[in-house]
């Protein structure tokens, strides 16, 4: 699984429990995240990289949560680098407005 991989099931860990409204602690991300066992330090650094993208909000001991404010940034990001589907995205992305704003060719 590469780092990119990684990224991207820490990402669909936080899509999913993002309609909680409440920071996930690291443990908590990485015990829902899907990734080999051995990939146990990679998958801490993914999780790092993500905390560092600019559509999460940081709340340093307490976790990290997706930024409303920055759904364009992660909706470009998944279509991008994660390779979700537009239909994945809008299923899972319900309250974004801006799809018009996204640049669906790849």
């Amino acid at each position: 699984m590469s780092e990119t991989e990684l990224v991207c099931a820490v990402l669909r860990v936080l899509v999913t429990n993002h309609a909680y409204g409440r920071p996930l602690p690291r443990d908590v991300v990485l015990n829902k995240t899907a990734y080999p066992a051995h990939k146990g330090d990679a998958a801490k650094e993914a999780f790092e990289t993500v905390r560092r993208q600019e559509f999460v909000i940081d709340y340093g001991d307490r976790g990290i949560m997706l930024d409303n404010s920055e759904f364009g940034a992660l909706v470009q990001y998944l279509y991008g680098d994660c390779d979700w589907e537009r239909f994945e995205l809008e299923l899972r992305i319900k309250h974004f407005e801006g799809w018009e704003n996204i640049e669906w060719g790849k």
